[in-house]
């Protein structure tokens, strides 16, 4: 991994939507909607190696534990199972008005088995960053079983997931969500603003993405032969075809308990499971609430720390424990070798020694990803020629 450093004593100067910085080394750099006051935008000559920031974190924050890993697991598809046990007993009672199964019981039934989702997704993440368990073949087993449930293809996904961290915050080479130069939009499926699907249509943003990827640079997750995937060309296979042998079984299913009952029971939660990927993620790197600045820098002004550090921890609340802490996210990206039960107590670590680095967002998260899209939609084709590029609050017409 490369050292990334930030910048300091830089001067903005202002020519209406596009600046230049001018840095220590007099070098200048296109920077297109920079705020118009000098700001603190970290750079890569002057932010620590990873190896300084790595010295900032007790060892004992990188040994994942085999039990407790497992312990998750086994809480997780525990809640999994009450949820599934108790709706379908509150729809046995027959005195209970359908009315109230399909207007109360069905709504929070879907958002809770939907969370719960959600937070096994987050678990097989963990599997595809090694922070499961030592045993690469232990993590590529649990996170095979975790993601086929969800109908996600664990080795595929976990490929072009590993991209995305090996490129955060670079224009020219991150996977998903990255501002899209103007002379590369007409690569894009959704090239022009009026063909976005409004708020990435959630859920079925997320079936979309993984069946044909994002943005100019865009990979099928069901392609086992997509380059990204030569050097682990057997796992793509196994994992696409757990994922369509699982969709056969749902299928075989609904010709039994009926179509709708498969859908009510499983796909609705998985909507909503679709919806906390798609939400979650896309904060994960865009804000502007309360001066939030996280910078995309060209190729050539990134590196790894600079481009990670353009990353924000965000508050879930009741729900933040629920799906284990990948709303702090800030560390992670700089380590994801870091387990999900030991985020919050490394995070502490390393904002007390770098607190001029610390991103985060206390702001209700639904409220924030609407306007953060809005903004979004009107900002992210950029000028070819940008080095570095910070979203506004104000949306561009």
């Amino acid at each position: 991994m490369s050292p990334l450093e930030p910048f300091a004593n830089q001067t903005v100067i202002n020519d209406s939507s596009t600046e230049e910085i001018i840095t220590d080394e007099v070098s200048l750099l296109k920077v297109q909607n920079q705020p118009k006051e000098t700001t603190a935008i970290f750079t890569k000559d002057k932010v620590p190696s990873i190896l300084e920031i790595r010295k900032s974190i007790p060892s004992k924050y990188f040994n994942p534990s085999i039990k407790k890993s497992l312990q998750y697991v086994l809480w997780d598809l525990m809640i999994v199972s009450i949820l599934f046990l108790t709706y379908y007993q509150l729809n046995s009672i027959k005195f209970i008005p359908v009315i109230i199964k399909n207007l109360i019981f069905l709504p929070l039934y879907t958002f809770a088995q939907g969370t719960m989702f959600w937070a096994i997704f987050v678990l097989g993440h963990d599997c595809g960053h090694g922070s499961f368990s030592r045993y690469p073949l232990l993590n590529d087993i649990i996170g095979t079983l975790l993601h086929t449930f969800i109908l996600v293809p664990y080795t595929t996904w976990k490929l072009s997931h590993r991209h995305h961290h090996k490129n955060t915050g670079n224009i020219d080479k991150d996977e998903v969500y990255h501002p899209v130069r103007k002379c590369e939009s007409d690569k894009m499926l959704n090239g022009e603003d009026s063909k976005i699907i409004p708020y990435f249509g959630f859920g079925i943003g997320w079936l979309v993405y993984l069946i044909e990827g994002y943005g100019p640079r865009a990979v099928s997750h069901i392609n086992p032969f997509n380059p990204l995937f030569l050097k682990n060309r057997l796992g793509a296979i196994i994992s696409i075809s757990s994922v369509f042998f699982a969709l056969s079984f749902l299928i075989y299913l609904s010709n039994i308990f009926g179509s709708f009952t498969i859908l009510r029971y499983y796909f609705l939660p998985w909507v909503i499971f679709g919806s906390w990927l798609v939400i979650t993620t896309f904060l994960h790197h865009h804000g502007v609430e309360n001066d939030l600045k996280l910078p995309w820098f060209s190729d050539d002004q990134w590196n790894y720390v600079v481009g990670n550090l353009s990353s924000v921890d965000r508050d879930y609340g009741i729900l933040h424990d629920v799906t284990h802490s990948i709303g702090t996210h800030l560390i992670h990206h700089l380590f994801p070798a870091i387990p999900h039960y030991y985020l919050k107590d490394a995070t502490t670590y390393f904002q007390q020694i770098y607190p001029q680095f610390k991103r985060e967002s206390k702001e209700p998260i639904f409220k924030t990803f609407i306007n953060m899209f809005d903004i979004w939609k009107s900002q992210h084709l950029i000028n070819s020629e940008t080095k570095i590029f910070i979203y506004q609050k104000e949306k561009n017409q």
